[in-house]
């Protein structure tokens, strides 16, 4: 029996662009999850006062509903959770990005 040589076209070829575009999409959703929590928050500012556009950050003069309280505490623990997975998601995003670029 002959030995068979490798055919050296055959082998798949290393695609780094492709894990960048995966790291470059983390990072954009870190930062969308930032956007995202933010959003969260504006509802909280929108609870709490009057309204953004009749009186801007003048606190409200009514009492908090206990519906109001737990619609704020609801949106400051998604607002709060949506930051910390914009956290976990920009540091693993740019260790990756980091990583594939440097080689």
């Amino acid at each position: 029996m002959t030995d068979v040589e490798p055919v050296t076209y055959a082998t798949p070829a290393v695609r780094p662009a492709t894990r960048l575009w995966v790291w470059a999409l983390l990072v954009f959703t870190g930062l969308t999850m930032v956007m995202l929590g933010g959003c969260f928050l504006i509802g909280v500012m929108l609870i709490v006062t009057d309204g953004l556009l009749l009186s801007p950050f003048a606190p409200s003069t009514q009492p908090l509903t206990n519906a109001q309280v737990v619609l704020t505490l609801v949106l400051y623990v998604l607002a709060f959770l949506s930051f910390a997975a914009a956290a976990l998601l920009l540091f693993l995003g740019i260790r990756g990005l980091l990583r594939t670029l440097g080689g």
